[in-house]
């Protein structure tokens, strides 16, 4: 007798729990503490991997078209895994800021994986901060007053990146240069990440330990990690590449068992293949092909949202009988794998000497810090 309950609603039920109850696990992590004050540490060109110079070089010369050179390289050793390029234009008040982020992933044996964001900030004369950037995770932290930002997320043409941010910096008032050298932009980060600091603070996003030296990230902010995680809307992705991705884990399934698993029951008939093993192996092949692309286009909540899509495309329109096998989680564990190893493939930062912090569990968890 089957059992009128879809398998993939126990897959759903497991990941929602999973996540749901992952804020012991945020707390835990090393960047739900952040330093009252940064460890800044130059790192020299020299210094760096071949891999990691070549990261660099792929964005010095964009932006050398636009006239920004470097002006230092470093890193925040206190906190988190990353590695911080500075630039500058003595003839323009934008300053740019290149970040490889480092994330460890994986058990037993770690392995680095890094993103790449890339902003522009303009400071003026009453303190406001207009940054333009074009990273990837939704910040779960409080927006400060004083701090406006534009999302970009996965816009990697630099020259328009930086057309957008000047035509909102053109619209609200006079501009003072940025800092110019390693010295006054370790200053400026400092001050601005105890400006940033006070502000979450009075927010209720930090709590000062006493005499520990570091701020704890509150459950408010684990809280908004969890929403921005499990909601489909809040992925700071851009709008077409989500919609397509949306799509496909939606239409693909569902031309595959309206339409082609007809066709393919009908073809097995005359070869002595089963006609209803047919229509469910193109069915089958259908979600681990959405489940695929879907990876592939969203890189960020794979998993989740692979399943959530893919298992709507059959349920809503309920044409599948309750009690399917789990065809969403088929397309969701590609999707993930794919991501991962998307991720992979960009990895430039695997010689950290320290490659022992935990895995994020959520991708939107958040990270601190007036670095972007």
């Amino acid at each position: 007798m089957r059992f009128p309950v879809d398998a993939d609603l126990f897959f759903i039920a497991a990941s929602l729990a999973a996540v749901l109850g992952s804020i012991p696990r945020l707390r835990n992590l090393p960047t739900s503490r952040v330093p009252v004050r940064y460890d800044l540490e130059p790192v020299p060109p020299d210094t760096m991997t071949e891999a990691q110079s070549e990261r660099f070089a792929s964005y010095d010369s964009k932006l050398a078209a636009l006239q920004y050179l470097p002006v230092c390289v470093y890193r925040i050793a206190n906190y988190g895994h990353n590695l911080i390029r500075n630039y500058g234009n003595p003839a323009d008040t934008a300053r740019c800021v290149v970040m490889i982020n480092e994330t460890n992933v994986g058990e037993g044996n770690p392995r680095i994986v890094s993103s790449c964001n890339v902003s522009f900030h303009t400071r003026f004369g009453d303190g406001t901060i207009l940054t333009t950037r074009n990273m990837a995770a939704k910040s779960s932290l409080s927006r400060p007053p004083f701090q406006v930002v534009q999302e970009c997320p996965g816009l990697m043409d630099l020259a328009r990146l930086k057309r957008k941010h000047d035509r909102k910096a053109a619209s609200m008032g006079q501009a003072v240069p940025p800092p110019a050298n390693l010295k006054s932009v370790f200053e400026d980060l400092q001050s601005e990440h105890q400006r940033f600091s006070d502000f979450y603070l009075e927010k209720g996003d930090y709590h000062l330990e006493i005499g520990a030296g570091n701020y704890t990230i509150t459950d408010q902010v684990f809280s908004r990690s969890i929403w921005n995680h499990v909601n489909p809307f809040a992925q700071n992705l851009p709008l077409g590449r989500f919609l397509l991705a949306s799509v496909i884990a939606v239409g693909l399934p569902l031309l595959a068992i309206t339409r082609l698993a007809t066709i393919a029951s009908h073809a097995a008939g005359p070869f002595g293949f089963p006609p209803f093993a047919a229509g469910r192996l193109v069915v089958l092949a259908s979600f681990l092909l959405a489940g695929t692309l879907f990876g592939f286009l969203v890189e960020n909540n794979t998993y989740w949202l692979a399943l959530l899509f893919t298992y709507l495309a059959y349920r809503v329109p309920n044409i599948l009988p309750f009690g399917a096998p789990p065809f969403a989680m088929f397309a969701a564990t590609p999707a993930y794998f794919v991501a991962r190893i998307k991720k992979r493939r960009r990895a430039v930062l695997l010689t950290s000497s320290d490659p022992s912090a935990e895995p994020e569990p959520l991708s939107s968890a958040p990270k601190a810090g007036y670095s972007q």
